[in-house]
């Protein structure tokens, strides 16, 4: 009650000292716009960056093997090399890929349900690799069966012919067939542009397209097929905490057992994904220096107007000491005005918050503002104006009834 009776004489001494109360709120007002869409910001691209590809991206690294010799026999090659990776200690499992989740590199087709014109056309990403790629991808099957050694064609680069059978994301299913009645998607056929039958045989939980940032980056298929040329990637699943020890091994081994091409581009999914992301971490990086910087500098503007506005009022300080206000009520006077000055700068700083993010929706297609972050950024801006103005008004309380009547 004491403190509510306190708000009237508050704003008229705001009113008398208007301009820097004006100065106060402005500054909390347009701190409160960029730090509540900065933080919006970089959690939505934090979630991006950590979201699961649906592969065991911790223990898995690629390398790619590049014939250079006239007799190099790119079939032969590879078979000799699934072989030795597969039986290298340490190793879960291998497969030769075209692509995979986070290589930024691939093709994806329009599939359907019907070969009719009018279906509803599905994107998805393509995948090729034998029936150990589930195993070597870490990838979970949630309906149907795996691929088994007879399903997988040898294909070479200009070949278009299809497999009998694929296995579908999830999100594949899902699109095809609706989100409640994926799973009767196993055993359908279903038609790559238009015209090419296959039938559905297995469904993944999760397996990411190649680009991050594709619309339909959920959406895959994988067919059985090793495609051979020259240079084939290889993508290895390694046992927990081995994934070092065989990046460096494995790839020498492999040289040293066929000379007639080179071992490289050996790198972990993990670095991939730092590389593909470097762009999206540096933003979030930057944004949060930002964020601190602004907020450090809000918070000496406010304590340095504070500490001005209490050696202005000295004299009505001490004269309050001296009519019996005590030093707990001194705190509490200076603490209520600064969360005032807060409150009103917080509610300016919504709208500029909401302007600022409408803008960035349009001129950069960014995501809109979540309506939770706006009393998350009235709490942040709440806690850092009153921090910074706790030792100014610990200042004030000291000053002593003795000392102000002194000055009259």
């Amino acid at each position: 009650m004491n403190l509510l009776l306190n708000i009237g004489p508050i704003f008229r001494a705001l009113k008398r000292q208007r301009f820097s109360a004006i100065l106060v709120v402005v500054q909390i007002a347009i701190t409160m716009a960029i730090i509540t869409n900065g933080i919006a910001i970089s959690w939505d691209r934090y979630l991006h960056i950590e979201r699961s590809s649906g592969i065991d991206e911790q223990n898995t690294f690629f390398m790619t093997s590049s014939g250079f010799t006239q007799d190099f026999n790119p079939r032969a090659s590879i078979e000799r090399d699934l072989a030795l990776i597969r039986s290298t200690q340490g190793v879960i499992d291998g497969v030769q890929a075209n692509s995979f989740p986070l290589s930024d590199s691939g093709n994806w087709y329009e599939i359907q349900t019907t070969p009719k014109n009018d279906a509803q056309l599905v994107p998805a990403a393509s995948y090729k690799f034998d029936e150990h790629g589930i195993n070597t991808f870490g990838l979970k099957l949630v309906a149907g069966d795996n691929f088994n050694q007879q399903d997988t064609l040898w294909l070479n680069e200009a070949d278009s012919q299809w497999p009998s059978h694929v296995l579908l994301s999830k999100a594949t299913a899902m699109a095809l067939f609706g989100d409640n009645q994926w799973q009767i998607a196993v055993g359908k056929t279903i038609y790559v542009n238009q015209n090419t039958p296959i039938i559905v045989k297995g469904i993944v939980e999760k397996l990411h397209a190649p680009w991050v940032d594709w619309p339909h980056v959920e959406q895959t298929i994988i067919s059985p097929a090793r495609v051979t040329h020259n240079s084939a990637r290889y993508v290895i699943r390694t046992q927990p905490g081995r994934l070092n020890e065989i990046m460096q091994t494995l790839p020498a081994t492999l040289a040293k057992e066929n000379t007639q091409r080179v071992i490289r581009k050996v790198k972990s999914i993990q670095q991939a994904k730092d590389e593909i992301y470097a762009a999206d971490i540096a933003t979030v990086s930057i944004l949060l220096i930002v964020i601190v910087v602004l907020a450090f500098v809000t918070a000496m503007g406010v304590a340095g107007l504070a500490s001005f506005n209490i050696d202005k009022r000295r004299q009505q300080i001490g004269i309050r000491r001296a009519l019996g206000a005590s030093k707990r009520q001194i705190l509490q006077h200076f603490m209520l005005e600064n969360a005032l000055l807060c409150t009103m700068g917080a509610s300016l700083g919504t709208l500029l918050t909401l302007a600022l993010n409408i803008f960035l929706v349009n001129a950069y297609a960014l995501t809109p503002l979540p309506l939770y972050y706006l009393p998350l950024g009235v709490i942040i801006l709440l806690v850092i104006s009153q921090l910074a103005v706790i030792k100014p008004a610990c200042r004030a309380m000291s000053i002593s009834p003795a000392m102000a009547t002194r000055s009259i």
